[in-house]
């Protein structure tokens, strides 16, 4: 080659020591699927701040917060629910989910069919249906009761999906997956 010219050498040892750092750290990712797990758990708390699904979409509101009944906030009448969101961490794989037996009917939606039963009404002095905690606090002992039977009825359970990821957390995962290599590199 004539006229002008760079060479670049690199030491192949720093670069071998460096790329064996990386490939170790990724044999065992158990804190980067748990970092990973930590940002889903974040999108997916999200979902119940904002009432909505991942793309923005509002979840259809409950009939107790249309009313506006005790905080009124559609899947989050105990908070159980929410609270219940956890993450597992096993080897290279997280996943984010709940153990509560309802969560499936609120994420997918569906159909919730009662069978028809019988139940014990009781009714005050003036003939109106009270409470089983207010039939209780009589105090004369004397309750009039009917026996009562309710016909089979079906629930159309609207979907309502919160386990789900959204284009933040998309964003925060990727970013944690670059500080982890970044780290791995560095090291």
């Amino acid at each position: 080659m004539t006229g002008a010219r760079i060479t670049v050498d690199y030491d192949a040892k720093a670069l071998d020591a460096a790329l064996s750092q990386a490939v170790a750290a990724l044999d065992n990712p158990i804190d980067l699927m748990d970092a990973i797990g930590a940002v889903i758990e974040e999108a997916i708390d999200r979902r119940f701040d904002t009432a909505s699904d991942a793309s923005g979409s509002a979840w259809p509101a409950s009939l107790r917060a249309r009313q506006g009944e005790r905080g009124g906030k559609t899947l989050t009448d105990t908070g159980r629910l929410r609270a219940s969101i956890s993450r597992a961490v096993s080897g290279s794989d997280v996943a984010v989910g709940t153990n509560v037996e309802y969560a499936a009917i609120h994420h997918f939606g569906g159909e919730i069919e009662r069978p028809a039963r019988t139940q014990v009404l009781a009714f005050n002095d003036a003939g109106r249906f009270q409470s089983r905690k207010d039939s209780r606090a009589r105090r004369d002992g004397v309750q009039p009761i009917a026996i009562a039977t309710i016909g089979a009825t079906t629930i159309t359970m609207p979907a309502r999906p919160f386990l789900e990821i959204d284009t933040v957390a998309e964003a925060d995962i990727a970013d944690v997956v670059q500080d982890f290599l970044r780290k791995s590199l560095n090291t």
